[in-house]
């Protein structure tokens, strides 16, 4: 009877720490807050140059703050400032080009518009010249008639005849100047032609000078640089005299007020954290100092396992990237620290 009891103790027990192993395999970490570590980041913007150059001024030193849209660094640009100088001399010879080709079209313009009162004024004077010439022509031959006959004398013929051959002479005059006048014409035309060639030659030509104005005012302007963000220098590479190649990080620059913490929490506890939780953020070397924070951002997809999960026997754990903004007003955080983030339940 003894030895039953004994039994039926011990499967007692072996339930009850079964029991207990499902719940907490089942509860662990329900219910409690989430106590992760994270790093203080902030917008971070590293300040470069576009163009190579001597740094001929930078503005401050590691730990200064400045605001958005002042002036950085200042490179030497008097070569820069010549090829402008030569961009804009380029721009006022197209420009000129194009107004002597503008004269030079209205002056063809112009020929051709006399030319034609020319050519109108030479088809009158050939049907005139034609007219008086046919009349001269029938009073020749009448002349030529009656002289025959011996009805008038020879010098009335003769007379008859020179004035045929006048008027005859004068009618293919008219058609010369007829002809040199349409000839003129067809040389207006060309010449005409050819000044509208040279003024279309001549705005691409402006075109192609404004582009390269263009090109070298913005290659100029790329030796001023401004921060596109307020903020505390946290990095100074250069000093003046030094010269920077482009894409070279000169300053980076960290915007103070907007800090945030970036930690990540394992799936298995995220379903805990909602965007505006509350959160706490201790110093990792001075835990009596903390500041507060709320989540702002969760990230949607799943981070690279962080561990494997052997214990118990399930997938590897993954984890999933959040961001806590806080309030610093009295900026003990400073970019890079390592944080204790707890986020109460």
């Amino acid at each position: 009877m003894r030895k039953k009891a004994v039994m039926i103790i011990i499967a007692a027990s072996v339930i009850g720490i079964a029991g207990l192993i499902y719940y907490r395999m089942n509860n662990d970490d329900k219910g409690a807050s989430i106590v992760t570590s994270g790093i203080v980041e902030g917008t971070e913007v590293n300040i470069s140059s576009k163009a190579p150059g001597r740094v001929l001024e930078i503005c401050c030193n590691e730990g200064d703050s400045i605001l958005k849209g002042a002036i950085v660094i200042k490179l030497e640009s008097d070569e820069l400032a010549a090829s402008v100088k030569q961009a804009e001399a380029g721009v006022a010879r197209a420009e000129a080009e194009i107004r002597v080709a503008e004269a030079a079209i209205e002056g063809s313009r112009a020929d051709i518009q006399g030319v034609e009162a020319d050519i109108r004024d030479a088809e009158a004077d050939v049907e005139r010249t034609k007219v008086d010439m046919e009349e001269a022509e029938r009073e020749m031959k009448r002349a030529k008639s009656l002289f025959d006959e011996g009805l008038v004398t020879q010098e009335a013929y003769e007379k008859a005849l020179a004035g045929y051959k006048s008027s005859s002479a004068l009618h293919e005059s008219s058609k010369a100047k007829h002809s040199s006048a349409v000839s003129k014409r067809k040389s207006a035309a060309a010449r005409l032609n050819t000044t509208l060639s040279q003024l279309t030659a001549a705005q691409k030509g402006l075109k192609e000078a404004e582009a390269n104005l263009l090109y070298q005012q913005s290659r100029f302007n790329d030796t001023v640089i401004m921060t596109p963000i307020s903020g505390t220098v946290v990095f100074k590479a250069f000093e003046a005299g030094e010269t920077v190649n482009p894409g070279v990080t000169v300053l980076t620059i960290v915007d103070m007020d907007n800090l945030y913490v970036r930690t990540d929490i394992d799936e298995s506890r995220i379903g805990g954290v909602v965007l505006n939780k509350e959160a706490d953020i201790m110093l990792e070397n001075s835990p009596d100092k903390a500041v507060s924070g709320k989540v702002m951002e969760i990230s949607r997809h799943a981070e690279f396992a962080t561990q494997r999960d052997v214990v118990r026997g399930r997938q590897d754990i993954r984890t999933f990237r959040v961001k806590i903004a806080v309030d610093d007003h009295s900026g003990i955080l400073k970019p890079g620290m390592t944080v204790t983030v707890t986020i109460p339940k």
